[in-house]
């Protein structure tokens, strides 16, 4: 065998070995271990053992159940990232539901557009962005608007229930639409809710039953 130029020792050979398998080596371990591996058979054959071993481990931890709040700490975690903490409406998002149905009870409501059966309280505006911050009430089941998102909106449930996409969100979660989507989201029993979405958003059709 010819000897690299940094030979592989015997002491470093199990470390090398597991820390190649898991591909962790910096540039010059990772060449001089390309090299010893073309060279050294006793070398390569720890690596693959390695490198079987390391294979196995999704399929041998056993499987962690997801956290319950796992959802809302996402959420907390997206509205504290740089490129969205420069909105000052997601700011809001931080208040607690009390306080955010505090707010909304000492709003101005109004008909919803496309909707008699739907009230909205506007709160605070983001010129620069075209954003607005909202509340949005039903006191029964049914649908709201069919509306068109000019950017993305971020809906947080303060009381009873919204569905959107399949899906049912209740007291605490947190449901959003991205830019230039339609949909007609509903609710089963009435809500309150705590929107931010863009001034641009438009209604396209009636309430309907759900």
């Amino acid at each position: 065998m010819t000897t690299p130029e940094r030979p592989v020792n015997s002491t470093s050979i199990d470390d090398l070995a597991a820390l190649y398998a898991l591909d962790l080596l910096e540039a010059d371990d990772l060449a001089r271990v390309d090299l010893a591996l073309a060279q050294d058979e006793t070398f390569a054959q720890r690596v693959s053992e390695f490198q079987t071993a390391a294979a196995a481990i999704p399929y041998s931890v056993p499987a962690v159940p997801m956290a319950d709040d796992l959802k809302n700490r996402l959420f907390q975690r997206i509205a504290q990232a740089p490129e969205a903490s420069d909105s000052p409406l997601l700011d809001l998002l931080t208040r607690s539901i009390d306080d955010l149905k505090k707010q909304a009870a000492d709003l101005v409501w109004q008909p919803m557009m496309g909707s008699n059966a739907v009230e909205i309280a506007l709160w605070q505006t983001d010129e620069v962005r075209r954003e607005v911050a909202f509340f949005v009430r039903k006191s029964e089941g049914g649908l709201f608007p069919n509306h068109a998102h000019a950017s993305g909106e971020m809906v947080l449930v303060l009381t009873g229930d919204f569905v959107a996409n399949g899906e049912v969100y209740r007291v605490g979660d947190r449901a959003t639409a991205i830019a230039h989507t339609a949909h007609q989201p509903g609710t089963q029993t009435g809500c309150l809710l705590f929107c931010i979405s863009s001034m641009d958003d438009q209604v396209l059709s009636d309430e309907r039953s759900l």
